[in-house]
């Protein structure tokens, strides 16, 4: 008679409990209807053995149950040390192998306490003359759900397969596993395989088919190394692992080592492990409710989780485990999980009640202001906080503690800040429920530096020359002179050149159409430290119209319009780039002169209306240099280029080894003028002017320094009026 586990079996399964013939595909079975005690000394037992251990530390067999547990385990006097086995037969241990034939055993299991996480293996098939195959093993550090364990099957020296099922404890299970010991190939050695709760090993017309999860064994086994037993294994690596086997079977065909334990019928599945309802508030990431099942084809079983009767989407897939994500008070409700076998047979779980309500608690602020903050005046700043919580959250903003009129969102945005903005700045943060203050918030507002243009061409790399302050959102106020006739840049931005005691720097702007200052204007010019061509500039973007403009807090005013004498031009040579720190530092972007000037092949070319215009000069010596003509300069465009100058006056323009004298106004290319030929009337001694270049116009002036206005219709020859007793004449172009 086959013992059955009823009180603990809570599958509805069958287990022969009459006498049945012998058959020839099984091999023994065994349900341990022993007397309590140590099952290799048990009455004179022989068809269990000893072969690991010295034979008086055994297992016990109680109430028709094996017990396998740790090593150590002291219970009714056996301490846990021995490994034993059951012969396949006890007259000539004859086998029931050879190198093509399959072998099952199938038992049933139920651990009441878990192993280690990783385990080890407590059951295989196993060789007098080559040990352990097909070991099975438990192990609870691949489990998902809590409370739970796995079993797995392995080879000697590869890695262990884990069967895909969490299994509960207190539950029985039936264990199938396969053994091949044939060799397949060379280095391919035999496959041994487990399935839990199996119906067959296709299920053919059922469901898919019932995985098998298959090691391959390392040592094996030919015909000259059969297995002659099945075994069971005690050590001290389960930990507290605690197992209780029966009906155990051992045999050459699955069916019979399956259906001589289990019943073959369509049987409902159960609920092993229940639902746990919950409670929790909104806000928390994810609520999840779990639940076991056991039953035929284990890991077929198809799970449906039902709502207040409705099925809902489980983000899980197919899954014992249901997770609601974002927990909203909608999600509460009576959830059931429904688990159906492959035969269309269903349990459903005790009902798990959730409920899913709003806190009374204050807000939390997730995201502070930051902490300290240094601006400069004329800047835009914006302080954020960002908080959750249940009901209507509501801010104010605070300066110092007393409420800002207005400041109620989740920002605070403070435009053209002034040096008085300086402040600490809190907000508070409430609901119906009461209300947190964030953290202190200091806002330090300064006024741009003021500097000279000097200090400004020192903050340049030694070697680049490009400006070092990266990135450039620093201003810095300078007061100078403007010394560039006209704008020489397009559309409504503005391009001059400053100069004050000290150096002169290009001023770029974007202010539109109104910075337009005229050469002699005393500018206070607030700006960036920026490059452009390589040359040094003070960049200033404050148009009010433009609400993307980086650099709200740079300005310009024109101090006086007067037409402020023009610092001295620089006297320089043609080799001046040669010094190129001193050049850069000192005389960059300054008023320079050049004397002596030769346009050679430039001499009567117009300069361009259309495009700016590089063109090279010479000296005496035949050294060169080179001018730079800006079309939009509507001074020079136009003009022509005379074949000499005694001298030629602008910016030094760009930076080494680019240098070049910007020039923007015609006057400052000074031409020599011609000597003018004096005839006298020999009849009336009138004195007669000639010349012969028609493009000269005749000037007179009562004082040799000026001014000197044109004559109106003055041609040559030209007869000076006798009222004219003292006057001074020149020729101009």
């Amino acid at each position: 008679m086959k013992n059955k586990i009823a009180a603990l079996l809570l599958l509805a399964v069958l287990a022969w409990t009459a006498p049945r013939a012998a058959r020839a595909d099984v091999i023994f079975y065994d349900g341990f209807n022993y007397p309590n005690g140590e099952i290799t000394n048990n009455f004179g037992n022989t068809v269990w053995n000893v072969f690991s251990g010295n034979g008086v530390h055994d297992s016990l067999v109680v109430n028709h149950q094996l017990q396998v547990s740790t090593t150590g385990n002291t219970i009714a006097g056996a301490s846990r040390a021995d490994d034993f086995g059951r012969y396949f037969s006890l007259t000539n241990l004859s086998t029931f192998t050879n190198s093509a034939q399959l072998l099952y055993a199938s038992f049933t299991v139920l651990c009441t306490n878990l192993p280690n996480g990783p385990g080890s293996y407590f059951a295989s098939f196993y060789s007098s003359s080559s040990g352990y195959s097909g070991r099975i093993f438990a192990q609870t550090n691949t489990t998902v759900l809590p409370n739970t364990w796995r079993l797995g099957i392995a080879g000697n020296t590869t890695s262990d397969q884990v069967y895909p099922v969490d299994l509960a404890l207190n539950t029985a299970y039936q264990v199938v596993v396969e053994m091949d010991p044939g060799v397949v190939a060379p280095g391919v050695f035999a496959a041994a395989s487990i399935w839990v709760n199996p119906i067959s090993t296709t299920q053919t017309g059922y469901a898919p088919v019932d995985p098998a999860t298959s090691s391959k064994d390392s040592l094996g086994f030919a015909t000259t190394k059969p297995f002659n037993q099945f075994a069971f294994r005690q050590a001290s690596s389960f930990g507290n692992g605690f197992w209780l086997i029966t009906n155990l079977c051992v045999a050459t065909t699955f069916a019979e080592a399956t259906t001589n334990v289990w019943s073959t019928n369509a049987v409902a599945p159960v609920i092993v492990y229940q639902p746990l309802g919950t409670t929790n508030y909104v806000g928390v990431p994810s609520v999840s409710l779990s639940a076991v099942a056991n039953g035929q084809g284990l890991p077929s079983l198809t799970y449906t989780w039902r709502k207040n009767g409705v099925a809902v989407t489980n983000p899980n897939g197919n899954s014992s485990t249901l997770t609601i994500n974002s927990p909203a008070v909608g999600d509460s409700g009576n959830y059931t999980l429904v688990a159906t076998t492959p035969y269309g047979l269903s349990a459903t779980s005790a009902v798990a009640k959730v409920s899913i309500s709003v806190a009374p608690v204050p807000p939390t602020i997730t995201s502070q202001p930051a902490t300290n903050t240094l601006i400069y005046a004329g800047q835009n700043v914006v302080f954020s906080v960002a908080a959750i919580g249940p009901g209507t959250i509501t801010y104010q903003w605070n300066s110092n503690n007393v409420p800002i009129l207005g400041a109620n969102g989740t920002s605070l945005e403070l435009d053209s800040a002034a040096t008085n903005f300086s402040a600490k700045y809190t907000v508070g943060v409430t609901n119906e429920y009461g209300g947190v203050l964030s953290s202190n918030l200091y806002l330090k507002v300064l006024n741009a530096p003021v500097v000279s243009i000097g200090y400004l061409r020192t903050l340049v790399d030694p070697t680049t020359y490009a400006p070092t302050n990266v990135p450039p959102n620093i201003p810095y106020q300078v007061t100078g002179i403007i010394t560039t006739y006209t704008n020489i840049t397009s559309g409504n931005t503005a391009s001059y050149y400053l100069q004050d005691g000290t150096g002169g720097i290009n001023i770029f702007a974007t202010f539109g159409s109104t910075f337009r200052p005229a050469l002699g204007d005393v500018v206070t010019f607030t700006g960036v430290l920026s490059s452009f061509s390589s040359g040094t500039e003070l960049y200033a973007d404050s148009f009010a119209s433009d609400a993307a403009s980086p650099y709200p807090y740079t300005s310009y005013s024109v101090l006086s319009n007067n037409i402020a004498a023009l610092p001295a031009p620089v006297v320089i040579p043609f080799s001046i780039t040669n010094n190129a720190n001193y050049v850069n530092y000192t005389l960059g972007a300054s008023l320079v002169k050049l004397t002596n000037v030769f346009f050679g092949t430039n001499a009567g070319t117009t300069i361009s209306s259309t495009a700016n215009q590089n063109i090279t000069v010479t000296n005496s010596a035949g050294q060169t240099f080179g001018l730079s003509f800006f079309y939009y300069d509507l001074d020079t465009a136009g003009q022509t280029l005379p074949e000499f100058a005694t001298s030629v006056t602008g910016v030094l323009y760009g930076s080494n080894p680019k240098f070049t004298l910007a020039v923007t106004r015609f006057s400052d290319i000074v031409s020599p003028v011609p000597v003018i030929p004096l005839t006298l009337d020999t009849t009336t001694g009138v004195p007669i002017l000639s010349w012969t270049d028609s493009a000269y116009v005749l000037a007179t002036s009562t004082n040799v320094s000026g001014p000197y206005v044109p004559v109106d219709g003055a041609t040559s020859p030209y007869t000076i009026p006798t009222t004219n007793s003292l006057g001074f004449y020149i020729l101009t172009k």
